[in-house]
């Protein structure tokens, strides 16, 4: 794979996780205004994933270029 057609994978899948975190973030807001615990959890759980998944396709990235 080129170092291009990496980049704009790469630039594809975090626009799509951005997506994700801030639909997960509505659903933690959604949580927290219910005073639902368990739900706020699941999802900040959720966001921590996203977010490591961003970490690491930037980490690949970098380590691409």
């Amino acid at each position: 794979m080129s170092q291009s057609t990496a980049k704009t994978d790469s630039s594809a899948e975090i626009s799509g996780l951005t997506i994700c975190i801030q639909n997960t973030d509505a659903q933690i807001d959604a949580a927290l205004d219910s005073g639902d615990q368990r739900a706020f959890r699941v999802w900040c759980l959720r966001r921590a994933s996203l977010l490591a998944r961003v970490e690491r396709v930037l980490v690949e990235a970098a380590t691409a270029a």
